[in-house]
């Protein structure tokens, strides 16, 4: 059990399906940091704390249970999450690190060819181990095998392939389904530290508005993690900050923020997070919408969410308000969608525009593996050539899309272009 704050309104909230918060209101800091005694008084030690732009976050542990205790100055809350769990992540980077690569982060072109959403982001961190961001789509037919290629390919001949940390930002099946057939059919030589998440359960006061919103894949993908006990899950709260080897990741926001407002954006469950590496900052908002973007702008408005390089939220879709890219201001933005969803939403969202306006560098997901080295110089970057063509039939048949033969021979070109090999039922088109 939280201390309650005494004469302060307090709200509870169910927030995931190992925790649980307390929303207090009208708080000053003095009367937060007297809670924080509290606390210690019922038995816990304190572990870290961390301050952002006054934004207070101190995590406390019993043995037992965990407890991430959060001032926001912006409206005098404190959100306090009693957690379920004795899982804790490093909060230091390692002492001694061994520095054997580079620091690089790929945008990775999941399969296409069939669905127009989906991401999988990668980052190799110093010591040659990754961090991955997410997976692929139901529809991504066979991306666990080509994610397992991927890094095959980047890891010493004779050694396992080690994924320090692989993190979720939310339930869609966009996101998480290769993952699920990764973990059941390409682990054998691959080892994982670490999953990273904190999805709301399907419980949850506004889940009638998610359209099921993959409910069964999330219960897929507990199931699959159930079955491996060896690997840590670690619920992810704002106001963490944790490394993975030399990378250091800070949790900007997540479901339990967005209480007591509606949640019935179920894109607004997305654990957002600030990636700092090799003084290079890269923001992965995941599919966050407008209500966890209201957050960020007024939490952090004094520069914080600058960074060089930018997830556009949600595909560049629905997500993100215009003033949210204003606030990142990055040079580089990563669109994990496809260059005919893009093109679609441009003149749609005003937000969409406005990161595309301050960005020099744009990449699209599907039209090619982007990498970037970190720390990250201006310009810097290397792209693969384009793997997946669209499968037009597939498409009708799945989705009843329509293109004419000007389009198709239009997209094929373009495809080729990018370096895209031959396709022999495609080379009429041209």
């Amino acid at each position: 059990m939280i201390p309650l704050m005494k004469n302060k309104t307090v709200s509870e909230y169910d927030s995931a399906y190992s925790s649980k918060l307390w929303l207090f209101e009208n708080v000053e800091k003095e009367e937060y940091l007297s809670h924080l005694e509290e606390i210690k008084s019922q038995g816990y030690s304190e572990v870290y704390k961390t301050d952002i732009e006054d934004n207070l976050t101190t995590v406390f542990e019993n043995g037992v249970n965990l407890i991430f205790s959060s001032y926001y100055p912006c409206d005098n809350t404190v959100r306090a999450v009693l957690e379920n769990n004795k899982n804790l992540p490093e909060f230091k980077m390692r002492e001694n690190l061994e520095r054997k690569t580079k620091t690089t982060l790929w945008q990775y072109e999941i399969d296409h060819s069939l669905i127009d959403c989906g991401m999988c982001y990668i980052i190799r961190a110093c010591d040659g181990s990754f961090f991955i961001i997410d997976s692929a789509h139901t529809y991504s037919c066979r991306d666990d095998e080509r994610i397992h290629a991927f890094l095959r390919e980047r890891t010493p001949e004779g050694e396992k392939i080690r994924i320090a940390g692989w993190f979720f930002s939310h339930g869609h099946d966009d996101h998480i389904t290769q993952f699920k057939n990764f973990l059941l059919y390409q682990s054998d030589d691959v080892i994982i530290e670490g999953l990273y998440f904190n999805f709301p359960t399907f419980d949850h006061r506004d889940a009638h508005n998610w359209m099921g919103a993959g409910k069964g894949y999330v219960e897929q993908f507990r199931n699959a993690i159930k079955k491996r006990p060896d690997i840590p899950v670690y619920t992810l709260h704002s106001g963490e900050a944790f490394y993975i080897r030399n990378l250091k990741f800070d949790v900007l926001c997540s479901h339990e923020d967005v209480f007591p407002k509606s949640n019935e954006n179920y894109n607004d469950s997305s654990v957002v997070l600030m990636m700092t590496a090799e003084n290079t900052k890269v923001c992965f908002p995941g599919d966050a919408g407008h209500e966890e973007s209201y957050i960020l702008e007024e939490r952090y408005k004094n520069g914080y969410l600058k960074c060089e390089i930018m997830q556009s939220a949600h595909h560049a879709h629905f997500g993100t308000t215009p003033n949210f890219y204003r606030m990142t201001n990055s040079e580089v933005a990563l669109v994990p969608s496809t260059q005919i969803m893009y093109d679609g939403d441009l003149p749609r969202y005003e937000a969409t525009r406005v990161m595309t306006d301050i960005a020099q560098y744009l990449f699209i997901a599907s039209n090619g593996t982007v990498e970037i080295d970190l720390p990250y110089k201006s310009g810097e970057f290397k792209v693969y050539p384009d793997e997946i063509f669209e499968d037009f039939q597939g498409i009708n048949n799945l989705w009843s899309y329509e293109y004419t033969d000007e389009r198709k021979k239009q997209l094929y070109k373009e495809y080729l272009a990018r370096g895209g090999k031959k396709i022999e039922m495609y080379e009429s088109l041209i």
